[in-house]
């Protein structure tokens, strides 16, 4: 089946047109993102905000493929989620995640993702939910036992919180953020017990 697109010289593309120039472009924002990475940590404002107009630019052509309707829209809401959230346009990436979720409820990535841009914007129930939804898909990673304990956290959840950040921390033990979320719990849990110990 072809496609009708206006998007420079693409006129007609086909399915396989669009899952090859998505795939291509998935794996470029891949490479801008460990780019953005490496120009933030130098301070280099100049390269960072080139790196985030090329992510920008990318993120809008995906969201332009998703417009036009066939199989492809799965990897266009992702691939367009992917360079949101890569310059931290959380309640976008959120929606575009979710647009991947619409067609296939079982994607384990976009839960992931999804998770991750929840955490950000603060939505603490809905990333509880969505990082659930990630620790079945991903058991042994880290990162989203991780989003999932500080949702827990938030929530005013501590035990549970607890001992997602220890599951977080033995799968990923390198992670700064759980890290710093364990510390903070026990800090709490021990002003806790201080406090029941004055009464």
């Amino acid at each position: 089946m072809v496609l009708a697109c206006m998007d420079g010289p693409y006129t007609r593309l086909t399915e396989a047109d669009y899952d090859t120039k998505l795939r291509e472009m998935g794996n470029y924002l891949w490479d801008l993102e460990q780019e953005l990475l490496t120009a933030d940590a130098r301070q280099d404002e100049t390269t960072a905000r080139q790196v985030h107009q090329k992510i920008s630019t990318l993120a809008a052509k995906a969201d332009r493929f998703f417009g036009v309707p066939g199989k492809h829209q799965l990897l266009a809401a992702y691939v367009a989620g992917l360079g949101l959230r890569m310059i931290g346009e959380w309640a976008d990436a959120s929606d575009r995640f979710l647009n991947v979720l619409k067609l296939s409820p079982t994607n384990a990535e976009a839960w992931l993702e999804l998770s991750w841009c929840l955490a950000e914007t603060e939505h603490w129930e809905e990333c509880e939910m969505a990082a659930r939804r990630g620790t079945e898909f991903f058991p042994e990673t880290g990162v989203v036992w991780g989003n999932l304990a500080l949702a827990l956290e938030k929530l005013g959840r501590t035990a549970e919180a607890l001992t997602t950040v220890h599951t977080a921390l033995r799968l990923d033990p390198q992670d700064t953020r759980s890290q710093e979320l364990l510390a903070r719990l026990e800090t709490e849990n021990a002003d806790i017990a201080g406090n029941a110990g004055n009464r």
